[in-house]
């Protein structure tokens, strides 16, 4: 089929990515989807097999950014800038420093447990992010969200609404119409896979907007006792949804595959919640506690929504996540 194509005119690639798309859409059309799914399914193809390498390659000069007729509009976003210098990123030659007199003083099991960025982070610190791989780690980091502010995503979202397309490497709305409520709206968030997130299942996708969506039921009027059943069950009913599962599912995938920051053990950047740290001479576990939002003005009969645990073990500059 390829050597077919070649020789109707197309190039090796567009030839390769034309039977890539024909697969992709027999196989969804065998298993039930059609119309607008199929649509889908080959643009997606197209978008991240051929358009996406070459706008890698090729930047601000790539084809598909002239063509779209925001070139002067993303140019900016082809360059690296700090997000926040408040941070590590601020200090790069005074974290180098730091890492370098811990290595070289042999000062081990050094962990900071910090917070203020609105997020859930666990990684490591390593001596030289500026090195080919990142450098080697030193210490660990574990970051904890706040009980009650804002989450980092949500000034992200907001912030990169106004940006367009590009607004989607942050956030993917999402209208899920529910029997006797109408329709809920839904931010999913990308910033977490644009920032090294592990790729998703369509089920784990889905329940990562679980706190999000019983805050969206209790707003629209479902009663505590019935909050649970009902949140379960829209998420059971988004998955089938074909925006969701193709378009959403395969963009956080793909975002995911883009492999930044790959230090980063486990992040949630849309969180409220606490952090519960217990240590011991082989070990210091931090469980990182995501709490449900507010029913009204009441505080929710399930306060804890999921917990994620990092581990440290003594002598080891890693984390592991459970």
């Amino acid at each position: 089929q390829a050597a077919a194509g070649v020789a109707a005119g197309l190039t090796a690639a567009q030839a390769a990515i034309a039977v890539a798309t024909f697969g992709k859409v027999a196989a969804a059309a065998a298993a039930g989807q059609s119309g607008a799914a199929l649509a889908a399914v080959a643009g997606q193809t197209i978008a991240f097999g051929y358009i996406k390498p070459e706008v890698q390659a090729n930047k601000a000069n790539s084809a598909f950014v002239a063509a779209s007729g925001k070139k002067d509009a993303l140019s900016a976003f082809f360059t690296k800038f700090l997000l926040n210098c408040d941070q590590w990123d601020g200090y790069n030659s005074e974290r180098k420093a730091l890492m370098s007199h811990l290595k070289s003083n042999n000062v081990g099991n050094v962990v900071a447990i910090t917070g203020d960025i609105h997020s859930f982070f666990a990684g490591t610190v390593n001596d030289d992010f500026d090195a080919t791989g990142g450098g080697t780690p030193v210490m660990v980091d574990l970051v904890s969200a706040g009980i009650s502010s804002d989450s980092f995503f949500s000034y992200l979202r907001d912030a990169a609404s106004t940006l367009g397309d590009i607004g989607t490497l942050v956030s993917y709305p999402v209208a899920v119409p529910v029997t006797g409520l109408g329709t809920v709206n839904l931010n999913f968030n990308l910033l977490d896979y644009t920032m090294g997130k592990a790729a998703p299942t369509v089920a784990s996708l889905a329940e990562q907007t679980r706190v999000q969506l019983r805050g969206a039921l209790a707003a629209k009027g479902v009663p505590e006792s019935q909050l649970e059943a009902t949140t379960a069950a829209v998420l059971t009913g988004l998955q089938a949804n074909s925006d969701f599962n193709t378009s959403l599912f395969t963009l956080a995938q793909q975002l995911s595959a883009l492999g930044n920051n790959a230090w980063l053990k486990h992040l949630n950047t849309d969180a409220q919640g606490y952090t519960l740290v217990t240590l011991t001479p082989g070990k210091m576990t931090a469980q990182f506690r995501q709490v449900n939002k507010l029913v009204g003005a009441t505080a929710p009969a399930t306060i804890v929504a999921r917990t994620t645990t990092a581990t440290v073990t003594a002598g080891t500059p890693a984390v592991t996540i459970s």
